[in-house]
């Protein structure tokens, strides 16, 4: 038997007969190492708190919450009791974690004088944790949304997911009505929903392709594995990037491979789907959809979505991208999301950066809900991507023959600086310092192109340079003349831009460009080599503003399976997802709450920002730390009981589930002048009670109003 262990049943067995000797408490001295103080590192623990672990029965000194008996500085509490202690000969002999406190001794002194007592296996500081850790994905860093941090710059704190400290108790399932859902995603594979109806009549196995009414909704464009992956991505799996939520995914495909248009039916379809599923039993929580734009399709949407509702799902819109007060547009002009009247419809706005709205995102102080993040999010898609400014520097130096963040414009060139080449466009490069992607604090090229022809437009096609001996873009070129590359070889091409269309953040997006053998982007003109980054294929003859930054050029015939299956988008579609996975947290944490309880419970997931105001219903970014955990059940201790006059009843209110973010309780008498009831539960009956019966009833605070009874029958005092 363990030493110490047998020490600690001495106790439990010396304590029953002789418990106080004259001169203080009864105690046995063991032979057994001191447990070991750990050092301290400022700053990362709670100052005047420790904590230990213990071996031992209820009868030492630290079990026991309150002051020590031993030491009237020092206060336990709280002790948790984690049940029998292995390899324990008495029952009595239990592990116990004790917290401990004191306002005169430093943490240091209390782990000390703690460790210093035979049935202490260990102590240490109460350090501060870092909860929901995003470090632990390969991409996260890059993820501003997350926290406000990173490597992308920002002012903003994100959608606060560190503050989420709530553990989930369910799975819900998200529907993404959208382009389909790369299912074989390293970040997705196992977040997707498995239908396991199929033998009663629910096609398909991840969801179904309604635009090619087949089983199979694979995205072959990416923007719903993008919404996807901001969803439901893996979390901590040293991949890609992080989730919110920890849902299922149904993938619900309406649009067609190479398009961005579908008809209302495929929506229709989709949502008669998700209903089938329903009630088959699937516990869909929300439904994505980051679309809208149609017209007088409100009346036909609104049955769907408010029978979704009905069996519990939300439905997310995104608000859209045109900088539209919708407030100010008559009703009878309105679109999708904004000619529905379903209650169970939440709009998402799209913010920046900053917290302000996205310059290009719709608003309406009454039609749009609240805004989540929008601009330059980063997140899974369909296929490989060349954006070596994702990959760390190592990688980065092995993959790249050419990568420029860009402070200065040394490096680029336009057809005017190059002998021969003919052109109908005229270009303007210049350095702009205060405007870059957010990785790095260098500036970006400033791009101004123009067209000068007014009697013919342009004709792009494919990935010629030239097209009739002429350059058939504004291109942006770099002299590899000595750079010694096989132009026979294949490269890849990439940089980041955004349009000069708005204020406040640019939305930037990446753009991937590819030089084969067969469709080349070199060139030889002058006696030297050009290599064609970038061109801007315009109709305006006044000059229009882009900005372009890190720009890249791969190693020749790269390993593409090295590339990530991520990119950078920016939109109101990119916001609504934000929604959808806040709801897919809310409902993980609150099983049993309806679609309507859910929503109310979104809208208190906000915080205020002043600039938003007057552009959302809530006036608020969605913000994670303020998620709430509901009870589900309240129950009292007594269901009746008999309390004679003199006497007084403590009642015990246990609220489930345990971590449910108010445990409070408001009680109440049926009959105050026979017996009172405190704020503490504590039943006081009265002489004038006597003989009658009194109900004692305890309400919850968190607005669920569960209740429960106990019946009181008041007797005499005894004689």
């Amino acid at each position: 038997m363990n030493q110490k262990k047998t020490v600690a049943w001495l106790l439990a067995a010396v304590t029953a007969f002789w418990p106080i000797w004259a001169g203080g408490t009864f105690s046995v001295q063991a032979q057994t190492q001191k447990a070991e103080v750990p050092q301290l590192e400022e700053g990362t623990y709670v100052s005047g708190q420790a904590l230990v672990s213990m071996t031992t029965t209820q009868a030492a000194a630290l079990t026991k919450e309150g002051t020590a008996t031993f030491d009237k500085n020092i206060q336990i509490e709280e002790c948790w009791e984690f049940g029998q202690a292995d390899d324990a000969s008495s029952e009595r002999v239990k592990d116990y974690v004790a917290l401990v406190s004191s306002d005169t001794y430093t943490t240091e002194e209390l782990m000390e004088i703690a460790a210093d007592k035979y049935y202490v296996d260990a102590v240490a500081p109460n350090s501060y944790a870092h909860l929901c850790d995003t470090g632990k994905d390969e991409l996260s860093d890059y993820q501003w949304y997350l926290d406000g941090s990173g490597s992308l710059k920002t002012n903003s704190q994100g959608i606060q997911f560190s503050g989420l400290t709530v553990q989930p108790s369910a799975q819900p399932v998200v529907a993404m009505i959208d382009t389909g859902v790369d299912y074989t995603h390293e970040d997705l594979k196992d977040s997707m929903w498995i239908n396991p109806y199929r033998s009663q009549g629910l096609e398909g196995i991840y969801g179904y392709d309604f635009a090619n009414d087949d089983d199979d909704p694979m995205d072959v464009d990416g923007h719903g594995t993008h919404c996807a992956g901001v969803i439901a991505a893996q979390q901590n799996n040293a991949s890609g990037i992080t989730g919110i939520s920890n849902a299922k995914i149904m993938a619900l495909k309406v649009v067609r491979d190479d398009s961005d248009v579908f008809d209302v039916a495929g929506a229709v379809r989709a949502f008669e789907y998700i209903v089938r599923a329903q009630e088959m039993g699937v516990q869909v929580a929300a439904v994505n959809c980051s679309w809208g734009g149609s017209r007088d399709s409100g009346e036909i949407l609104n049955r769907l979505i408010d029978k979704m509702g009905e069996n519990g799902a939300l439905t997310v819109f995104a608000a859209g991208n045109d900088a539209i007060d919708w407030d100010s547009v008559p009703k009878s002009m309105r679109t999708v999301p904004y000619d529905l009247d379903s209650k169970y419809v939440v709009v998402a706005g799209a913010s920046d950066e900053n917290d302000d709205r996205v310059y290009f995102s719709d608003y309406g102080n009454t039609l749009v809900d609240l805004f989540a993040p929008g601009s330059n999010i980063v997140s899974t898609v369909q296929e490989e991507k060349f954006l070596p400014q994702f990959w760390p520097r190592e990688k980065r130096e092995r993959m790249t023959t050419y990568y420029n963040t860009v402070n200065g414009i040394g490096d680029f060139y336009t057809s005017s600086a190059i002998s021969g080449l003919a052109t109908d466009y005229s270009v303007q490069l210049g350095y702009e310092p205060d405007i870059g992607f957010s990785d790095q604090s260098d500036g970006c090229l400033k791009y101004v192109v123009k067209y000068n022809r007014r009697l013919f437009l342009p004709q792009a096609t494919g990935n010629n340079i030239f097209q009739g001996g002429t350059e058939q873009a504004g291109f942006i070129y770099l002299d590899v003349t000595d750079w010694n590359l096989d132009t026979k070889k294949t490269y890849y091409i990439s940089c980041m831009m955004a349009e000069n269309d708005g204020a406040g953040v640019p939305a930037w997006e990446s753009v991937e460009k590819v030089s084969t053998a067969e469709d080349s982007r070199f060139i030889t003109a002058g006696g030297r080599t050009w290599l064609a980054l970038i061109g801007i294929t315009t109709q305006k003859t006044r000059p229009t503003t882009y900005y372009f930054d890190n720009f890249a050029v791969s190693v020749a015939d790269p390993d593409t399976t090295q590339f990530e299956k991520c990119d950078i988008m920016s939109g109101s579609s990119m916001a609504a997802p934000m929604v959808t996975g806040a709801i897919a947290v809310l409902r993980s944490v609150n099983p049993f709450v309806d679609a309507m309880g859910t929503r109310n419970l979104l809208m208190q997931c906000t915080r205020p920002v002043d600039s938003l105001e007057n552009a959302c219903i809530t006036g608020g970014i969605l913000d994670l730390s303020h998620v709430i955990v509901q009870a589900f059940e309240l129950k009292l201790n007594k269901a009746t009981a008999n309390v004679r006059y003199g006497k007084t009843l403590q009642l015990v209110a246990t609220i489930l589930p345990e971590n449910a973010t108010n445990t409070k309780v408001t009680w109440t008498s049926s009959h105050p002048s026979y017996a009172s009831v405190s704020a503490k539960g504590v039943v006081r009956v009265k002489k004038a009670g006597i003989g009658k019966t009194v109900r004692i009833t305890a309400t919850t605070k968190d607005g669920t109003k569960l209740k429960d009874v106990c019946t009181i029958k008041i007797k005499k005092a005894a004689k």
